[in-house]
């Protein structure tokens, strides 16, 4: 029985499992996570560099403090909480700009965080708000002496107390949650002359289940990089026909961030060798001059990392089934023979 067969197999055992003893909850038309209930503006606060951005978009000097103002309201018949909190802002690896959480691990350019230069007013962490009603919030942003020109980039999220998950009909957990995420851009004296990209490291493992070998590229200054394009292509070592490839465009990078650039395997077994990465990433980002970076990387799989990382894949039917998906096969066999020993046996006492 081939991988693609035994995990089906699996996903039936368990679907039958499921019908058998968990219950299903199903949506409810009345539920209240079914509109948003609340809404957050921007109060502009003036010395802006676009007045007309929906976001904050400040022009700031060194050691300059600024209070920035939003709205919140509440259009519902309930009193409703709201908390903020200021994110630093990221790249994810699908090259967009993440403004809805704090990243777990910053880059190593990065000298000053947002979410360390702005601090929420402590009164309006948590936001009580009646019904049809009104607040103003503020957050104060004390700029540090010694930050350099260019741009510091984070977000003013906000999300109302209370929100659950749904669960639909097939009892699948739904994320339900509105929040709202305001950019906060700050423009330190004018933005930098010149960007810069670098490649840090190329590393292989899994990107939902899917083998993937990963460049990690890095903006190590102070400017956000729009118009971005990126291919990669990956060879043998010493060899030019392409192995593995995948190219990308419409994507933009934060400031003093980095993100892994994905060049997935699909079908194809992770063989262990030393290999060349060539990518190349254009920028027409309209802040500067058509932007052009090029790297040639050597890289080395061993044979333990491509055994594991094959083995752990749901996309390789080529590779042998892990010995993990026998045992959950024998345990879920197990688990059914033994309910039907007790529905048997039960049936017999009544």
């Amino acid at each position: 029985m081939g991988r693609k067969e035994i995990i089906g197999f699996v996903s039936v055992l368990i679907a039958f499992m499921s019908a058998a003893v968990i219950p299903t909850v199903g949506h409810t038309e009345g539920n209240p996570n079914a509109s948003i209930g609340y809404s957050v503006q921007k109060v502009s606060p003036g010395n802006e560099v676009n007045s007309s951005s929906s976001f904050y978009d400040l022009a700031v000097t060194p050691g300059e403090q600024r209070t920035i103002e939003a709205k919140l309201i509440n259009p519902t018949d309930e009193p409703i909480v709201v908390v903020s909190r200021i994110f630093t802002a990221s790249t994810n690896n699908n090259g967009e700009i993440n403004y809805t959480m704090q990243p777990v691990e910053l880059d190593q350019s990065l000298k000053h965080q947002v979410s360390e230069l702005a601090v929420v007013a402590a009164s309006d962490v948590k936001t009580e708000i009646a019904p049809h009603s009104e607040n103003i919030v503020h957050t104060t942003i004390n700029v540090p002496q010694d930050v350099e020109p260019g741009v510091l980039l984070g977000s003013w999220y906000f999300e109302k107390e209370g929100q659950t998950d749904d669960t639909d009909d097939e009892g699948i957990v739904i994320n339900n949650k509105y929040s709202y995420a305001m950019a906060i851009k700050l423009t330190v004296q004018h933005e930098i002359e010149q960007p810069n990209m670098n490649l840090m490291t190329i590393t292989s493992g899994l990107n939902n289940y899917r083998k993937v070998i990963n460049a990690n590229l890095q903006n190590d200054r102070p400017a956000i990089i729009g118009n971005l394009a990126v291919s990669a292509k990956i060879t043998e070592k010493g060899k030019y026909d392409v192995l593995y490839e995948n190219e990308s465009d419409g994507m933009i990078m934060a400031p003093n961030s980095n993100f892994a650039y994905p060049v997935f395997l699909k079908e194809q077994p992770l063989k262990a060798g030393d290999y060349t990465m060539r990518v190349t990433a254009t920028s027409d980002d309209p802040k500067w001059e058509s932007q052009r970076w090029e790297w040639t990387e050597d890289f080395t799989i061993t044979a333990d990392e491509a055994r594991q990382i094959n083995e752990e894949a749901l996309n390789d039917p080529e590779q042998p089934t892990s010995w993990l998906l026998y045992v959950v096969i024998a345990l879920i066999i197990l688990v059914i023979i033994l309910i039907i020993l007790l529905y048997r046996k039960r049936k017999r006492v009544v």
